[in-house]
């Protein structure tokens, strides 16, 4: 079975959802999909031995030569080739990897090379899960093709947990494809709940059934609670605003681990998931 835990912005707790809930049912795999920022090794602190560069292909050229390839630079419909006068110019962030410049070049002066856009880490963390994560090599675009290559490490027929980037764009999309079940981590105000409903929408799109949990529950806003029972999406689990759990998050420890009563409870979220698959 493959959960995977989304949330609408960053900060809403769902990579302390996801170790919490990856460390009480170990073991299992866990994958750090949040590339762009990993934080998930925080809580599960894996011993990483194995490490992959994640390249793509991009065109390069003989500039010494003073080649230009015309055709090519005209086909890219999103610039990453440009002829400037007699000068040729790329731009790596800018292409996506189509290989259509290398089949216009007439004369093959566009030959295709490597670029690194990021790395993918593995490794065995606590209880003996198996852990990997990517990481987004800065100024680079491609978040799309590190969390594929990410995914790719998982072992199907396994039980996997899936930390997704936050939002409902695109990284989300490639993250959550594939996925078994859902669980949407949002915080008991509006903006949560505008949050958790664009998490809605690509699920549905996806069709991946989904379960909410509501982080630093308490106060008055009910809105999630409205919003799930109109929705028919169940309210699976809510952990308290408390200053002991807020602390402990930011020194590096899963529920569990805070409050020993967690354990059975994160257990119990567990199998209400299995029951909806």
């Amino acid at each position: 079975m493959i959960i995977a835990v989304a949330g609408g912005k960053g900060g809403t707790g769902k990579t302390f959802v996801s170790t919490s809930l990856a460390l009480v049912q170990a073991p299992l795999q866990f994958a750090d999909c949040d590339v762009e920022e990993p934080n998930a090794h925080l809580f599960l602190e894996p011993s990483l031995k194995k490490w992959e560069r994640v390249s793509v292909t991009i065109p390069s050229f003989r500039k010494w030569r003073g080649e230009v390839c015309r055709p090519g630079a005209e086909f890219c419909r999103f610039r990453a080739l440009a002829v400037v006068e007699d000068e040729m110019l790329v731009f790596p962030e800018l292409c996506t990897s189509c290989g259509g410049c290398f089949l216009l070049c007439p004369e093959e002066t566009i030959k295709p090379r490597e670029h690194q856009v990021g790395v993918v880490k593995m490794g065995m963390a606590k209880r003996g899960i198996d852990f990997v994560t990517g990481e987004l090599t800065v100024g680079q675009q491609r978040t799309e093709e590190v969390i594929k290559a990410v995914k790719k490490r998982t072992s199907p027929g396994e039980n996997v947990v899936i930390d997704c980037p936050p939002g409902s764009g695109p990284t989300a999309r490639v993250a959550l494809e594939g996925a078994d079940f859902c669980l949407m981590v949002t915080e008991p105000t509006p903006f949560g709940l505008h949050d958790i409903q664009g998490n809605k929408k690509l699920l549905d799109v996806l069709k991946i059934p989904a379960g909410v949990v509501i982080n630093r529950a308490g106060g008055s806003y009910d809105g999630i609670d409205r919003w799930c029972k109109k929705e028919e999406i169940p309210l699976l689990a809510e952990i308290p605003f408390d200053f002991e759990i807020a602390r402990s998050a930011a020194r590096g420890m899963t529920l569990s681990e805070v409050e020993p009563v967690w354990e059975e409870k994160l257990k119990n979220l567990w199998a209400d998931i299995e029951k909806y698959v």
